[in-house]
């Protein structure tokens, strides 16, 4: 049984994780700003903006674009995961670790034995995703 699925929204739909995702590259506020790195993902056109939404181990995990699955796998691949403390160092701003993805997830889905359990179904979504572009 597929743990994932694909729907679309007529706008884009940001996750809590698109804000460390995509940083603004002009100096407006996140959801104001117009240029992104890397890009906010373009709608698909007579379906709208796609959210990948993938359900493993009684969590749904949402995904705005690839970048964000690609995010994630990184994460989940380190044996030792890094913390949101160290991930959020990675933006420059002022947003503390505890507004981080990371630290929002459950924390029985943060140990290594169910993380190598989640991999596989992100890689599988992922692949799914990459085909609507």
């Amino acid at each position: 049984m597929k743990k994932w699925r694909i729907i679309y929204n007529p706008k884009y739909t940001p996750t809590p994780l698109s804000y460390w995702v995509h940083q603004q590259v002009d100096d407006e506020v996140w959801m104001q700003a117009t240029v992104f790195d890397p890009p906010i993902p373009r709608g698909i056109p007579g379906k709208g903006f796609p959210l990948l939404l993938v359900h493993v181990l009684g969590v749904e995990l949402e995904f705005a674009s690839i970048p964000e699955v690609e995010h994630m796998l990184v994460v989940f691949r380190q044996k030792n995961m890094p913390t949101s403390r160290q991930l959020s160092r990675q933006r420059a701003d002022s947003h503390g670790p505890n507004s981080h993805r990371l630290s929002r997830l459950p924390a029985s889905i943060k140990p290594w034995s169910k993380r190598a359990r989640i991999i596989p179904v992100l890689e599988d979504a992922l692949k799914g995703f990459r085909a609507l572009y």
